[in-house]
């Protein structure tokens, strides 16, 4: 317990910096904003598969105006794709992701969505997926369950 005089807030500025907002580590304030960032550029890594190593400033760089390049057509969408995917990923949903993650690492707070907009798109996203994934399954099970005529059984 802390008397009313006494006090636990931290003046130094916290965190892994490949992760930290631009702005907090130039004015030291968190905003919501703050936290949208941050989840950029955890979502880059996870579309990418390229670690933003802890204190490198040049690596999250990289990565953002990679995103970025994709984003404006500058570089091919497979440029960021994760090769640990395969390119097994629903394009328009892998876009669309991208360009929420990209939105969010903006420099300025003013141009990164709230995190409503980034729930309601990666919901979107992730619906869509779902729907994809299930069509593709019901196809498949349909396919199996009618025989091709090489497998009927003709009778002599």
């Amino acid at each position: 317990m802390l008397g009313m005089e006494e006090s636990k807030v931290f003046t130094d500025v916290r965190g892994t910096i490949g992760y930290m907002d631009p702005e907090y580590m130039s004015n030291a304030k968190l905003t919501c904003a703050s936290d949208i960032y941050s989840f950029g550029i955890v979502a880059l890594q996870l579309l990418s598969g390229q670690k933003v190593i802890e204190l490198d400033l040049d690596a999250r760089d990289q990565l953002t105006r990679k995103a970025k390049d994709v984003c404006m057509g500058k570089r091919p969408l497979t440029d960021f794709e994760d090769l640990r995917l395969g390119g097994n990923i629903i394009r328009q949903d892998f876009e669309s992701i991208l360009q929420i993650a990209v939105l969010c690492v903006a420099k300025s707070s003013k141009g990164r969505p709230t995190v409503d907009v980034v729930f309601d798109e990666i919901e979107k996203a992730w619906k869509n997926t779902m729907a994809e994934m299930n069509a593709k399954r019901e196809l498949m099970s349909s396919s199996i369950a009618t025989p091709s005529r090489s497998l009927e059984v003709i009778p002599l």
